[in-house]
């Protein structure tokens, strides 16, 4: 722009300076009159001319402010920087991200959508099944509850994955509901080979029963369907005049968004001592966001027994405080009763500023928006993913979505090399305590409730960092014919734990004068599963130095109880109507580590104190501390109770395998997040989670010991379909076998007033490792490219400075991506990517 004024001015001179000043003919006078007609003329040329020149002026600068503007607009719009992601050194970046399924799935891979549509036909048209359309399945047909994979044995897997061999058919594992026979029951079949089913078989194991009784059966959508049908509509026609005038709404017959909400909890079967009996607590709530947070003082157990909807009905019924054995009993009780002996609430109804809401209220902090910290990927994504294989620097790893028991990690290697075959969940268990009926006798199984099929609508910058990689997972619906695709049940992501992995410095000349250290970037696996009220974070978190961090964090509502005097010793009054009652979470991992092979050792390296000779002392004693090796021969030897007194290492090797210095080749099992379950064994409902019992238990492997628990557990107390402890009551050897570790978390909660809303989860991260012990001859976190150096640039003259390493990485800036944005614009377009709105999925 300023050039072209430039230019404009000094044409605009050029072009008058030609014009000479009239003085010059003075001497002549036979040009005066030449002169003045002259000037005349020329006045009138030099007025054309500056009009033409104004003209002129003015387009160039008119097109030099066009100019300047499309600049300016495009140097707006096209950002300075590359957005992460897109810098020159991502362009050498050759890792990749591939959603899609892949045809034909490896041995690890969750069932495909095509696998499930052929297992669906298939038992559709099988003679003896006769497996009900989806759209007209019901309790008391026969019809198809769940769909899983169901692994092929270990040995025909590693022959396929190590030595060359045809891969194993692939099998699923289908759980059906057999309401239309007498008496009804509940089969697992298994159905392959897929994806062109030829046969479909009852599953015959000696560690579980098969067929199961039908009252132990998972919960269901049929069943609250029929529950709705049936029993609530019981309870509305016979007492619905009390539930209103007590507490302003009933379970029905109500406008939906009056009605109460039931929070279902089943009873063992062991309490009621009869395995056929099925019987279900459903309490009251008030419909406010969350539900849960607003219950009455009012519930009815529902008698299930049957695979008969229609004959469902009210066993007993708790009322203000007291338990009441028919309805009619209650409206004896109420009718003769004073209004003092009722119960009276004020109808809840929902504000933003609820304390159960999570909306924003309060004084808003920090006091002007101001974005929380983020973490980007400058040169792209360390890691691939193709068809759930991840690979990730030095390591890789199989995962999938178990229905039943959620999340599992397969093949875990590092440097090619296996450290474990199968990491993953096996179990969630929460048992309460409490004065009224129902908490009394609540004692959740969650995979009685399909935890897999719990975890979906992750969120960016909620749930998971904005650079990570959201995966879908496909389950098999209990209502709809077609498999639905649950979004974002998985995110994967590198993050920077922002503390040191490793670090030294070094600081005076003495000592060298030198500076060693890098970051803990990690790769890490997360799902979070919701089972009603409670939200559970599971991460696999992949270390540069070789370890493996397993890690449950636990948040969501809390399930409290209405307050009475009574409810004291069993939680603190944390709100005008609610106590928040103790309970304990526990959580069983499975971990099959092939540690340099399948020929593993399980010792114990003792800690204790011994007492020894001061030597520069004669005759004056010392205390230190030592450890022994203490090999563990067989399975019931390797029981394990925490015991303060007797602090120990747990590691596994390959007595085949040693260091270059004859010692160990191992790794290390470190659990942080233990707890003591302290019912008494084989009481009530204890039966049915044998495994808590112990904090760590080792059995050789064998392919019918899958899982520690079952979907069945909620409700089988009194006889389990799996019982854990037939798992090592055989008592074989566990000297260089292939073994199984069955890793034990837990925590018990005394809920308080902080935990409202929702539970933080600072304290409450419970954590297990795998870490590597004389493995590695050195860290093999020394390659990576992460580590600076900082050095004196020359030894002998400190004084010139120092120089710093960064192993080739750059300092190139880079702009973020519009992650959030993009998220909402999707939430847009299909809301039912965070909360059902549009479509019937068929699942919880």
């Amino acid at each position: 722009l300023r050039l072209s004024l430039c230019l404009v001015l000094d044409q605009n001179y050029f072009s008058t300076s030609y014009l000479l000043p009239s003085t010059l003919f003075a001497r002549d006078s036979r040009y005066n009159k030449q002169k003045k007609d002259m000037d005349k003329g020329s006045k009138a040329r030099r007025q054309v001319g500056l009009w033409r020149t104004s003209t002129f002026v003015l387009a160039l600068i008119t097109l030099g402010l066009v100019v300047a503007v499309v600049f300016l607009a495009t140097k707006e719009s096209t950002p300075s920087t590359p957005t992460c992601g897109a810098t020159p050194n991502s362009r050498k970046n050759k890792n990749t991200v591939d959603l899609s399924e892949p045809d034909n799935p490896g041995p690890f891979h969750d069932l495909t959508k095509h696998e499930m549509r052929q297992i669906r036909h298939f038992l559709e048209k099988h003679p003896t099944i006769h497996a009900s359309p989806a759209d007209t399945a019901s309790i008391d047909k026969s019809y198809i509850y769940m769909m899983d994979l169901f692994p092929a044995n270990k040995s025909d897997i590693l022959a396929f994955l190590d030595n060359g061999r045809s891969q194993p058919a692939r099998l699923a594992r289908v759980i059906l509901y057999r309401g239309d026979l007498v008496p009804p029951i509940v089969e697992e079949y298994a159905c392959g080979p897929l994806p062109n089913v030829k046969n479909c078989d009852l599953i015959i194991s000696d560690k579980r029963r098969n067929p199961i009784e039908f009252s132990l059966r998972p919960i269901g959508l049929m069943e609250f369907k029929a529950v709705y049908e049936s029993v609530l509509e019981e309870v509305d026609r016979k007492i619905g005049y009390i539930l209103r005038e007590s507490y302003g709404t009933s379970y029905v017959n109500c406008k939906p968004s009056d009605c109460f909400r039931f929070y279902p909890s089943p009873v063992a079967t062991n309490l009621v001592r009869d395995i056929n009996k099925r019987r279900l607590w459903l309490w009251a709530d008030y419909p406010v966001e969350y539900y849960v947070l607003h219950p009455v003082d009012f519930g009815v157990l529902a008698n299930l027994d049957g695979s008969n909807p229609r004959a469902f009905t009210i066993d007993k019924l708790w009322y203000h405080g007291k338990l009441y054995n028919s309805a009619e009993e209650l409206i004896t009780f109420y009718n003769s009763s004073s209004e003092s002996q009722k119960s009276r609430i004020s109808k809840h109804t929902y504000s933003p500023n609820v304390f159960s809401t999570l909306n924003l209220r309060g004084n808003p902090q920090p006091s002007e928006p101001l974005r929380p910290p983020t973490q980007v990927e400058p040169d792209g994504k360390r890691y691939s993913l193709k068809y759930r294989k991840v690979d990730y620097l030095a390591w890789s790893f199989n995962f999938r979505m178990s229905a039943l028991t959620g999340p599992v990690l397969n093949d875990i290697r590092f440097n090619g090399e296996r450290i474990a075959f199968e990491l993953g969940l096996a179990e969630i268990a929460v048992f309460y305590s409490g004065f009224n009926s129902l908490h009394r006798i609540t004692d959740f199984v969650d995979s009685g409730a399909l935890i897999g099929s719990h975890s979906k609508s992750l969120v960016p910058g909620g749930d998971c960092p904005e650079s990570a990689t959201f995966i879908n997972q496909t389950f098999s619906g209990q209502a709809v014919a077609e498999p639905v695709e649950l979004i974002r049940s998985f995110c994967l992501f590198e993050n920077n734990n922002g503390y040191p992995l490793r670090r030294h410095l070094s600081y005076s000349q003495s000592e060298g004068a030198f500076y060693g250290g890098m970051l803990d970037s990690v790769l890490i696996l997360r799902s979070v599963v919701t089972v009603v009220n409670y939200d559970y974070v599971f991460d696999f978190i992949f270390h540069q130095n070789g370890a493996l961090e397993t890690r449950v964090m636990s948040t969501g509502y809390i399930f409290p109880s209405f307050y009475t005097k009574d409810e004291r010793p069993y939680g603190f009054k944390i709100e005008d109507n609610i106590i928040g009652n103790i309970h304990h979470h526990l959580f069983h991992f499975k971990a099959d580590l092939d540690i340099s092979g399948t020929s593993n050792r399980y010792e114990t390296l003792n800690i204790s104190s011994e007492t020894v000779e001061l030597r520069q002392v004669p005759g004056q004693l010392y205390n230190q501390i030592r450890y022994d090796p203490d090999l563990k021969r067989r399975e019931k030897d390797a029981l394990y109770k925490f015991n303060f007194d007797t602090p120990k290492y747990h590691v596994v090797h390959n007595d085949k395998k040693k260091t270059n210095f004859g010692e160990i080749k191992a790794f290390r099992i470190a659990i942080n997040g233990m707890s003591k379950q302290l019912l008494p064994e084989g009481e009530n409902s204890e039966g049915t989670l044998s495994w808590a019992r112990h904090q760590l238990v080792v059995t050789k492997y064998k392919d019918n010991e899958q899982v520690s628990s079952s979907p069945y557990a909620m409700w089988d107390s009194y006889n389990p379909v799996t019982d854990f402890t037939k798992f090592y009551e055989d008592n074989e050897s566990i000297i260089d076998e292939d073994l199984v570790f069955w890793i034990n978390l837990g925590l018990h909660h005394i809920a308080h007033t902080e935990d409202l809303p929702l539970t933080p989860t600072p304290g409450n991260h419970l954590t297990f490792f795998l870490l590597p012990y004389n493995y590695f001859p050195e860290c093999p976190s020394v390659v990576s490219r992460d580590h600076i150096r900082i050095q004196h640039q020359d030894l002998s003259h400190p004084e010139k400075g120092v120089q710093v390493e960064r192993n080739g990485n750059t300092y190139d800036s880079c702009s973020l991506p519009t992650v959030a944005k993009e998220y909402d614009q999707q939430l847009e377009d299909n809301p039912d990517v965070i909360l059902q709105s549009r479509k019937d999925m068929g699942i919880f």
